[in-house]
């Protein structure tokens, strides 16, 4: 270390290291904190690690708004707060704050305040290989993370292809659509017709039991009659509702079938594409590329009586021949009169006969 006279640094950014300091890490970023210098402080990280030889060291990067010129080498020098003992520390100018940081951070137990100043420049003063970046990014586990590795040591990247690196990271990061939990089991259903129950047995099971082409099924009936909810307990499914956009965050392409509920079929997008249990098509996206759907599944299409929900009264409409004629080939309709569960009773056949198939009503 030279002499006060001529100790001389100037930098952004301060690495100091102090060996044999048994102060904590909270002790040392309090009274780094309380210096007081001409250049406001913008971050500090504090790592405090111990040797083999039980020793504890303290390594510190601090950044500054500007360059900081220190000629005093004491001015770093920390004080026991509760003794009378001084440390140390050998100080350097850090070149990439980025290289620093993520050398302290190897150590784990660490602190920091305030936020960390992006750097020019990536490992050992050079350009960090894009590479190693990327593969860190990658293994971080998360989309997150990831981003702030790229933002952190890879800036120019982070500015210039924001949009892309986003996109691409949510694809790489995607967790699979949340599985839906029936409050209730299928059982639970003890007045559900016996066109229903043959319709499950036969058309919602696994890939491997799964009829070639499976049949759909449209299920109407008035509100609170427990469509929903039956449908919803047969096995994994996918939901659509509403105004709806598939993607990888809301489709399972290893769903056993689909409901879709209450949609208005004269707006229901790809209506054979579900109703036909088609296989290996293509979902145009309102925004980001288009979507792969394995399909092969059947789906239940939910609504209710009267005009802009009724698939009935849709295929009904005289411009709708032809689609109606493919419509009855390719799906089972079924029509409620009373609710799929009866509070009280047992499963049973009672009034199956008040819910039957009426294709013939179609026809």
């Amino acid at each position: 270390m030279p002499t006060s006279s001529r100790f001389r640094i100037s930098s952004k950014n301060i690495f100091l290291t102090y060996p044999h300091c048994s102060l904590t890490k909270e002790e040392a970023l309090s009274i780094i904190q309380n210096l007081n210098t001409p250049v406001s402080k913008k971050y500090i990280k504090i790592c405090r690690e111990v040797h083999e030889n039980r020793e504890p060291h303290l390594h510190v990067l601090i950044q500054f708004e500007g360059k900081y010129t220190c000629t005093n080498n004491r001015f770093f020098d920390l004080v026991s707060p509760t003794r009378s003992t001084h440390f140390h520390p050998n100080i350097q100018g850090g070149k990439s704050s980025s290289y620093v940081k993520s050398y302290i951070e190897k150590h784990g137990d660490t602190i920091d305040w305030g936020e960390f100043q992006i750097d020019g420049r990536s490992a050992r003063g050079g350009q960090q290989s894009a590479n190693d970046v990327y593969a860190e990014a990658l293994n971080s586990g998360s989309k997150t993370t990831a981003l702030e590795i790229i933002r952190e040591k890879r800036p120019k990247d982070y500015c210039s292809r924001f949009h892309r690196l986003n996109a691409n990271l949510d694809r790489i990061f995607q967790a699979p659509p949340a599985i839906y939990v029936s409050p209730f089991v299928s059982s639970t259903f003890n007045n559900v017709p016996d066109i229903l129950q043959d319709w499950v047995e036969e058309n919602v099971v696994s890939a491997s039991g799964r009829p070639d082409r499976p049949m759909s099924i449209v299920v109407e009936g008035d509100t609170r009659t427990g469509k929903t909810t039956w449908a919803r307990s047969l096995g994994p499914h996918n939901y659509l509702c509403g105004d709806y956009d598939l993607s990888p965050k809301t489709y399972n392409n290893d769903a056993w079938y689909n409901v879709i509920d209450n949609v208005d079929p004269r707006y229901l997008k790809h209506f054979k594409e579900f109703m036909g249990a088609k296989s290996d098509w293509l979902y145009n996206r309102r925004y980001g590329k288009p979507f792969e759907i394995k399909g092969g599944i059947p789906t239940i299409f939910l609504c209710n009586p009267g005009r802009n929900s009724s698939y009935k009264e849709f295929l009904d409409e005289d411009k709708n021949v032809a689609i109606k004629s493919w419509a009855l080939i390719n799906a089972i309709f079924a029509f409620l009169t009373q609710p799929l569960f009866i509070p009280g009773s047992p499963p049973s056949q009672a009034n199956q006969d008040e819910a039957t198939e009426e294709e013939d009503c179609l026809l």
